[in-house]
């Protein structure tokens, strides 16, 4: 790369692609379709909701008003009316324990600049947070790539779920190392496997933070996508329970439960006042979402009977389709965690690996997979110690999944009988 260009950027430019970011890219260049390109590739790798699109369209498509406020400059951490709407529905859907303050929300351009805007307020180039594996691997890339901070990846226990004891653990190995943490990262469903952690588990963290002052930011993205009921607790439905409220940071957005990633709206809900002031005085110029978007969602969430409905039947059709992957796996036998929600699953591929699995062979098996028309990305891709797993989305059209399930089928009996 050209030596006129900063550092930092050649040092990203020089970096490898992210594993779900080349795959998407592949996709992209060669999708299927059923009719105009049978051989293109499918797309189980990309989380996102495909399933509901005769929903949202029509209602988006029907909110035509636009006012001047919305052509104008607007408060940097989101407009008023639409942060009262968001305070309103977060209050109710999560079921919180406390009435949400307005003022306690900041509205971002997606999760991707929540996490890095985040990232930007509570540390400082080469301080750490701590995670636990494995995990949406963009997350060490959002806070990392231009904020600085990077990742001290924390092992969870046999069930895939995040420990304290392994938290304190990594803690300690990085007092000893000099290394300054400066926060937890809890993605709850986990992204990839779809373990829920429980208020209890939760709470652990919470309190595990409180007592080294270091903050923890909690990303909710997919709780409104669990078709299991009862199985998920929103950590804002115990908020009067958290030990630091001032450094609890939430997150949620519309990409995956109003099938909307491209509309890049997020939330930040944060009790620290000081952390809004300080989002919108130095990095909210960067991370705004325009004001035709805000209010075209703002008068979609005042529709309280069609959010209802609408929620209600994604969550019927994510099921459905979960059940059609099952199945298959099932038949194949081929082992997974059962999701209770979200858009994916996480499976155990052990059947088309030698007795002697690496990530060498993951990457193999990949690559056969692309070649045989279907994207699928192993744990390389969310930072995972284990090669044998891949996370399958299966919040695609039924007829893509039904090929997609059907090509998966025939790869893997090809392959354990070769």
């Amino acid at each position: 790369m050209a030596s006129e260009f900063s550092a930092r950027c050649q040092h990203n430019f020089n970096k490898e692609p992210s594993l779900l970011y080349d795959g998407l890219r592949k996709c992209q260049k060669n999708p299927y379709h059923p009719t105009d390109n049978q051989a293109g590739i499918i797309n189980l790798g990309t989380s996102e909701n495909l399933i509901c699109d005769d929903l949202i369209i029509p209602k988006l498509e029907s909110l035509t008003e636009i006012t001047p406020p919305e052509l104008r400059y607007f408060p940097l951490n989101g407009m008023w009316e639409f942060r009262v709407e968001l305070a309103r529905f977060l209050t109710d859907k999560s079921k919180s324990d406390q009435v949400i303050d307005p003022e306690d929300i900041s509205v971002t351009n997606g999760c991707s600049s929540a996490f890095s805007s985040l990232a930007y307020m509570i540390g400082d180039p080469g301080d750490h947070f701590l995670i636990n594996t494995p995990y949406y691997g963009m997350t060490s890339v959002y806070m990392g790539n231009y904020m600085g901070l990077k990742p001290i990846e924390v092992d969870t226990d046999s069930d895939n779920m995040v420990c304290v004891r392994l938290l304190e653990e990594a803690w300690d190995k990085a007092q000893a190392e000099g290394k300054m943490v400066r926060g937890v990262v809890l993605i709850n469903p986990n992204n990839p496997t779809g373990a829920v952690y429980s208020k209890e588990r939760v709470l652990q963290v919470l309190h595990f933070a409180a007592e080294r002052s270091i903050h923890v930011i909690i990303d909710e993205i997919y709780f409104l996508s669990m078709f299991e009921e009862g199985t998920f607790h929103s950590c804002l439905s115990y908020s009067q329970d958290w030990p630091d409220p001032a450094r609890t940071h939430f997150m949620w957005g519309f990409s995956k439960d109003f099938s909307m990633s491209g509309s890049r709206c997020a939330v930040i809900h944060s009790k620290n006042r000081d952390l809004h002031r300080a989002f919108c005085k130095d990095i909210s110029f960067y991370h705004n979402v325009p004001g035709i978007v805000q209010m075209k969602l703002c008068r979609m969430l005042k529709d309280r009977e069609w959010v209802e409905e609408y929620l209600g039947e994604s969550r019927v059709r994510l099921q459905k389709h979960a059940s059609i992957v099952m199945s298959t796996l099932d038949s194949l036998g081929v082992s997974y965690f059962k999701p209770e929600g979200a858009l994916y699953l996480w499976a155990d591929f052990s059947p088309v690996f030698t007795k002697s699995p690496s990530m060498e062979e993951a990457s193999q098996i990949f690559d056969k997979m692309i070649d045989g028309g279907i994207y699928i990305p192993y744990s390389k891709g969310f930072n995972g110690n284990n090669p044998i797993y891949f996370r399958i989305i299966y919040s695609i059209p039924e007829s893509y999944l039904v090929e997609a399930m059907t090509r998966f089928s025939n790869f893997v009996k090809m392959y354990t009988s070769a």
